[in-house]
């Protein structure tokens, strides 16, 4: 083992630190995405607490399945310490989850704080969502450098001819390496997977959103589409009743004149009727006379 360590932890970094940078890409493309984030953050405080509280979990075996699943390579040298290293991350977890104190592969009191925790045989996020997000797209790989301190030390005791405690604390060192890669490639699996859940239904929250929006717009437009209609049945009227109006009045002006000739025309005939009369009446006269 302290030689399959010596001679492949840097591949297995590798490994986690390109899944790691996948991961944490995407994470920073959305949170980069303003307009968003924003409304990914305004779905997430529209949930009610106790749907929050259920969508920030999952089962053990289910994420553990999907991960044995994703890092194992059958007949590869490295996967054997890949599956070590999850697992002996899996403990620490374990551990910080109940809150035990002491030492296992790595010094506890020395990692940073979980993002996820172990209950029983449930993942939980240690804390919302969003900070969790926010802190996975801003926090490094974990990398464990030789310290001058640890480096000074054993470079004194190679000189004592103490190559034995040396190769102690660098095995240890290796895996307490080892496990920090492995707690730090399981929260960010975990917290992958729970929040891709949370995605899906905040992209089916959006798509409903738009639905409702298009259907909403059509309802105007139909509105505004009926209006308009009745608007010009309405129009259509008022110009039959005033072509209407207006033939009306224009056979009543016709009538009138019609009217007005007949009267003139009867003034006239009376008018000569009398000039007629008139004139009869002084060559009668006339007549007389003689």
């Amino acid at each position: 083992r302290r030689e399959l360590l010596r001679v492949y932890t840097t591949n297995i970094e590798s490994i986690y630190r390109r899944f790691v940078e996948e991961r944490r890409n995407k994470l920073s493309k959305l949170i980069e995405d303003k307009m968003r984030w924003s409304s990914f953050c305004a779905f997430w405080s529209a949930i009610d607490p106790s749907t929050r509280h259920r969508m920030s979990r999952e089962k053990t075996d289910v994420i553990l399945k999907v991960l044995v699943k994703h890092f194992f390579v059958e007949k590869e040298v490295t996967s054997t310490l890949v599956m070590d290293s999850l697992y002996t991350g899996l403990k620490a977890l374990e551990y910080q989850s109940k809150g035990k104190k002491g030492r296992t592969i790595a010094d506890l009191d020395e990692l940073p704080a979980p993002m996820i925790h172990v209950d029983m045989d449930m993942f939980v996020l240690a804390s919302d969502v969003i900070d969790l997000l926010e802190r996975a797209a801003l926090e490094p790989l974990p990398c464990q450098p030789v310290s001058p301190k640890d480096d000074k030390c054993s470079q004194s005791r190679m000189k004592d001819g103490a190559s034995g405690e040396v190769n102690k604390i660098s095995m240890e060192r290796e895996e307490r390496r080892l496990t920090e890669l492995g707690r730090k490639i399981l929260e960010t699996f975990v917290l992958s997977h729970i929040f891709s859940g949370i995605e899906v239904a905040y992209q089916e929250a959006v798509a409903l959103k738009r639905q409702e929006e298009l259907i909403r717009e059509e309802e105007e437009e139909a509105w505004l589409l009926g209006n308009e209609m009745k608007g010009k049945r309405a129009g259509g009227a008022n110009e039959k009743d005033k072509r209407a109006k207006k033939k009306q009045a224009q056979q009543k002006k016709n009538n009138r004149k019609i009217k007005d000739k007949e009267r003139d025309e009867k003034f006239e005939a009376k008018i000569l009727e009398r000039l007629h009369d008139e004139t009869a009446i002084d060559d009668s006269d006339g007549l007389s006379s003689k």
